[in-house]
């Protein structure tokens, strides 16, 4: 029986520019299609035209869930999930000593992703609210047991952060604050504005858009940051062994 290995070699730079091209041009059609649903266009040309308004009005707008920045956003959470499953499973195979830490983490995205298609984090809103209320930078509430899970997340992973190098440390630091900053920091500003202005205006959706940009943005240097892990630590890169 024949075993064939196929090496995979990617360009964590080239990777990193063409993601953050894709989270941009995201954000400009968010931006752009709720500016037609606030201000209108000043004429429709047929049918095409008026499926292309739409599709710009629903389809990409970034705080709306089920369309296409929601499972762009469930795809850049599931490659950090499987990166770091490849990374679990060599750490395995050399019995390190973080091992269960990497797998963790692999888990942890993994469940990220579900729940960015499921949207289950919003169904805390309510039942927080009527714990907490919904006051201000509260006003999506589920953002209080968000930063509970970030603590304990925090004091869980503190000595497996402290054991990577330097380089690691603060490419994981940035990259993960990055990604917080959107997920916690971002929804507390735009529930500011969600509780002061109502969420049905432009000025909303401008603000929603970015914050749900920086949770992308965070993502995508995550990516980055473990595939330079990758490369400087498995030097013989991922590989894929069928026989």
């Amino acid at each position: 029986m024949s075993q064939h290995n196929s090496v995979i070699n990617l360009n964590s730079k080239r990777i990193l520019i063409l993601l953050f091209a894709l989270v941009a041009s995201l954000v400009g059609l968010s931006i752009w299609g709720q500016h037609i649903r606030f201000f209108g266009v000043d004429d429709i040309h047929g049918y095409w035209h008026e499926f292309a308004i739409d599709l710009l009005m629903s389809a990409f707008y970034l705080d709306s869930e089920g369309n296409i920045p929601t499972f762009t956003n469930a795809l850049l959470l599931f490659v950090p999930a499987l990166l770091l499953a490849g990374i679990g499973a060599w750490k395995n195979l050399h019995k390190d000593k973080y091992r269960f830490q990497w797998n963790m983490l692999a888990l942890i995205f993994l469940l990220l992703s579900y729940d960015e298609v499921a949207s289950l984090h919003e169904r805390l809103i309510k039942p927080m609210r009527a714990i907490a209320g919904s006051e201000g930078i509260f006003y999506f509430a589920w953002i209080i047991p968000g930063l509970i899970a970030v603590a304990l997340f925090g004091i869980a992973f503190f000595t497996y952060f402290l054991h990577l190098e330097k380089k690691f440390k603060l490419l994981f630091f940035f990259s993960l604050a990055v990604y917080l900053g959107g997920v916690i920091g971002g929804e507390m500003v735009s529930g500011y504005f969600a509780a002061n202005l109502g969420q049905k205006n432009f000025t909303y959706a401008v603000v929603a858009s970015i914050e749900e940009s920086v949770e992308m943005f965070g993502c995508s240097l995550i990516i980055y940051s473990l595939l330079e892990y990758i490369k400087d630590h498995i030097t013989e890169g991922l590989i894929l062994k069928s026989s």
